[in-house]
């Protein structure tokens, strides 16, 4: 076998050398660019996608445990003194916590990838948890005032005297009082009235439900829009429509004229999760059909969590129920209150308003005649604690208060005393359960773990990536300076040792005779 061409070997050495050099500098710079990119951030978007199969598409169509509702009831204490005019004041405690835990299944849920949307119909369901309550709802009574009763009466307020007139009539005829003792528990999940009995006969397209329980209502199956939202990283979990709608029916949306950021869904999340990679200066909003508006969320600050991540901290904003030019489209038909926010609109057209727990944050005239208010901060305000790079809610904690609004009903002897006034009913602390060990165990290793694997990868492959490139280094050396250099000494040694005779014969050799002939 013949050997090698010298030429071809040396053809295969310099091939070789150029693919080390090019492995070696890539090797080097790879650790170095991945320096820039976030490689927790990279893999939380996976971890999240919304595609068909993925472990958060699984999530969504099983039945998801979603917060705890700990709801509070306003017991009236000095009801008979309110009404015959002995006290000024209503006087009202608060009793609970009655807590519920809500169990969420999205009715109907699909992808439409091509659109870049899921679409679904969130239905929650409240089961009670004892071991977290005072007592049981059914062994405990309180007295509440007729919110049927009043509410007719508040909305009769602007009618004709034969409306108000035959309102007197129907009142004396049913001998409606108005207050109610009655146990928790119907006042949560249904209590007979006969006003509602003959709301539903007479007008049974507005009084839909035959029973009256303040969660009942809330927890609505009927009430609840079906949702289409985001599915992109851009846009996860943005909610586009409700019932077909980019905004808020209920509060003239479909006027072009009434349209602004107030009614619509921009920026509009559920509250569950939140779209990977945010930054502080992203607008996030809450929605819910129960809340019947957006509430605005404010970065506050950011928050280190034992488990991995530096999460974002939101609070509710403060201004959220207050009149400004950023809720003009909640006033309706009788404007705004400062510090309260009209659900009428969602709630049969009942004047029922929300607001944060015990007036929270509320002009002081708003509960000027009621007495029991404590409002703090620490108790009645909100916070949510959100992991930036996967959008999850970690923590959230937030209060919202049911009042029936009290127009001009001075009409009616027995709702007399409670004209212009807003009266409490109930409110509900919204709190997150804390997260399972099993999705905690997945943000250590994701914020813990991962870094520093990606961290020795990198150092490997930089290390590597020098090696070879210092091999290369090396061996082009040897191939072209140091070969080059042997070639030319071993030249210069050839010309030393080998040289031709005619070169060296200088003198003609004679024989040695004819050099004794000349010297003779």
């Amino acid at each position: 076998m013949k050997p090698k061409n010298p030429n071809y070997k040396h053809a295969e050495d310099k091939k070789k050398n150029y693919v080390l050099m090019a492995l070696g500098i890539l090797f080097v710079v790879l650790p170095i660019v991945t320096l820039f990119v976030d490689p927790v951030l990279m893999a939380m978007k996976y971890l999240t996608r919304m595609s068909v199969g993925s472990k958060i598409y699984t999530m969504m169509k099983e039945e998801i445990p979603g917060a705890l509702i700990n709801v509070y009831i306003f017991n009236i204490t000095n009801g008979e003194a309110f009404v015959s005019g002995e006290d000024y004041k209503l006087k009202v405690e608060q009793v609970g916590p009655f807590v519920y835990q809500e169990f969420r299944t999205n009715e109907g849920f699909e992808i439409d990838e091509e659109a870049g949307v899921m679409r679904y119909t969130p239905i929650a369901a409240a089961r009670f948890m004892p071991e977290r309550s005072i007592a049981d709802p059914r062994h405990v009574n309180i007295t509440v005032i007729n919110t049927i009763m009043l509410a007719l009466a508040s909305m009769l307020s602007s009618y004709s005297i034969f409306g108000k007139s035959g309102y007197n009539l129907l009142i004396n005829q049913l001998q409606s009082k108005p207050f109610l003792n009655i146990d928790v528990d119907s006042y949560f999940w249904g209590y007979d009235d006969p006003l509602i009995a003959l709301g539903n006969t007479l007008m049974p397209g507005w009084i839909t439900f035959q029973r009256l329980g303040i969660l009942d209502r809330l927890y609505d199956p009927a009430a609840v829009p079906r949702l289409e939202l985001g599915i992109h990283d851009e846009d996860k979990f943005n909610i586009r429509t409700a019932n077909g709608c980019p905004g808020l029916k209920v509060w003239q949306y479909e006027n072009p004229s009434k349209r602004s950021r107030c009614n619509t869904f921009t920026d509009a999340y559920e509250g569950f999760a939140f779209p990977p990679g945010l930054t502080p200066d992203r607008a996030l909003r809450l929605y819910r059909n129960v809340f019947c508006r957006m509430l605005e969320l404010r970065f506050v600050d950011t928050k280190p969590l034992d488990f991995g991540p530096e999460s974002f901290v939101y609070q509710i904003r403060n201004d959220s129920f207050a009149v400004n030019a950023e809720t003009n489209c909640l006033c309706g038909e009788y404007g705004c209150a400062e510090g309260l926010s009209s659900a009428a609109p969602c709630l049969f057209g009942f004047d029922l308003g929300l607001s944060f727990g015990h007036f929270w944050n509320a002009y002081p005239k708003v509960y000027e005649r009621i007495e029991g208010m404590r409002p703090d901060e620490k108790e009645h305000g909100s916070e949510f604690l959100i992991d930036p790079k996967s959008g999850a809610v970690l923590a959230a904690r937030f209060t919202l208060q049911l009042n029936l609004i009290v127009r001009d009903v001075s009409y009616n002897s027995l709702t007399k005393p409670f004209s212009e006034m807003v009266i409490p009913m109930t409110y509900l602390k919204i709190v997150q359960p804390p997260l399972p060990n099993e999705a905690k165990n997945v943000f250590r290793f994701m914020y813990q773990v991962l870094p520093n694997i990606i961290l020795g990868l990198q150092i490997i492959i930089f290390v590597i990536g020098f090696i070879m490139i210092a091999y290369t280094v090396r061996s082009i050396y040897w191939q072209v300076i140091v070969r080059k250099g042997i070639d030319l000494l071993n030249a210069s040694n050839e010309d030393r040792v080998h040289v031709p005779r005619s070169e060296t014969l200088l003198v003609e050799e004679k024989p040695l005779d004819e050099y004794r002939l000349y010297s003779n």
